[in-house]
């Protein structure tokens, strides 16, 4: 199932229709829970939930839009003078604009049994809910940020990771090409439907798993029409995919690498085994390539080749934190790549 993004409910337009729901569940809190003499009733009822109401949400808003950003900015002195400025008014001012709207339901509704909010004690209440207050909005504005900061960070590491695919795959092509080989038009049309998923279908946070599979199929018959037929290439998926989401082009990463790197020793056939399965909302995806242990990459290619590895290490970190296990072995004649996530 698709995460819901809870963070659009406090940001944009919504977090006024959020604000304005939160205080109607407060206002019928009060009346399911009875906090109010048990003579009133009706409209008089109302008049007194509804002070009540006010008398959480005027302290918080003041806090949250006079004290706490002079906080943030870090300017004590200014936000301890505000405050004491706010508990004053608040204090004193407060009791006489709620005996007002008292007065004003009085005339409407015609309501005699008004309370006379002076004979209540509000230094506490004002104190409490103006720290209450405080301590929730900044603690809901850093979950923002954060949020907001790990999404701008995974753009980035795909944005990195889409031109590195496409880098290697143009290259590709463009051997062909010049070889003039009769498999271009077949590799043109693989590239067409791995783009098409790339740029349109991975703009969400999370895809169908179906999708994710199919587009490493796609990459894997590509690479077929592209290699020799001495290389054995195994694709393996099992397991029930419905209903499950994954995030997009994370495990391209790992079978990418595969191809990139593998080969085999003189006499020896070059292999890639990639088994992916779904078992019980767990994903594992299994990647074994051949190398030459005779073989001894450039510098420079190590260095290239190890940036999709971390930028999908980056992104496992982010998007599953606590909820992978990903295991990189290297033996003397083979690769492996092994990935664990837990899925919900």
């Amino acid at each position: 199932m698709k995460a819901f993004d809870w963070t659009r409910l406090f940001t944009g337009p919504r977090r006024i229709y959020t604000q304005l729901l939160f205080w109607v569940i407060v206002f019928f809190l009060y009346i399911l829970l009875k906090e109010y003499p048990q003579r009133m009733s009706g409209m008089t009822l109302v008049c007194l939930v509804l002070q009540e109401t006010l008398e959480l949400a005027i302290p918080s808003y003041s806090q949250n839009l006079l004290v706490l950003p002079l906080l943030q900015r870090r300017q004590w002195l200014a936000a301890g003078i505000v405050y004491l400025l706010q508990l004053a008014i608040l204090i004193n001012g407060l009791p006489l604009l709620l005996n007002g709207i008292g007065r004003l339901f009085g005339i409407v509704f015609h309501i005699t049994d008004i309370v006379d909010w002076r004979d209540q004690h509000f230094a506490f209440t004002m104190v409490a809910f103006t720290i209450m207050a405080a301590f929730t909005k900044a603690g809901l504005d850093r979950l923002i940020r954060d949020k907001q900061q790990r999404e701008n960070e995974l753009k980035h590491l795909k944005a990195q990771l889409n031109p590195h695919f496409l880098f290697n795959t143009l290259n590709n092509l463009y051997g062909l090409s010049v070889a003039g080989s009769k498999k271009l038009p077949g590799l043109m049309l693989k590239l067409s439907d791995l783009l098409r998923y790339s740029l349109y279908d991975t703009n969400q946070h999370y895809v169908a798993m179906q999708k994710e599979v199919d587009y490493i199929a796609n990459y894997v018959e590509l690479e077929k029409i592209r290699l020799s037929d001495r290389s054995h290439i195994q694709l393996r998926v099992e397991g029930d995919r419905s209903e499950q989401y994954v995030a997009p082009l994370l495990m391209i990463v790992f079978v990418e690498n595969a191809f990139k790197h593998f080969s085999a020793s003189a006499g020896q056939s070059p292999f890639i085994h990639i088994l992916l399965t779904v078992k019980d909302s767990k994903l594992r995806l299994n990647v074994k390539n051949s190398v030459d242990p005779e073989f001894i990459p450039p510098p420079s290619n190590k260095k290239k080749g190890g940036l999709g590895l971390e930028n999908a290490r980056q992104r496992l970190k982010l998007i599953y934190p606590g909820q992978h296990e990903l295991t990189i072995k290297k033996s003397m004649d083979a690769f492996e790549t092994d990935l664990t996530i837990q899925l919900t």
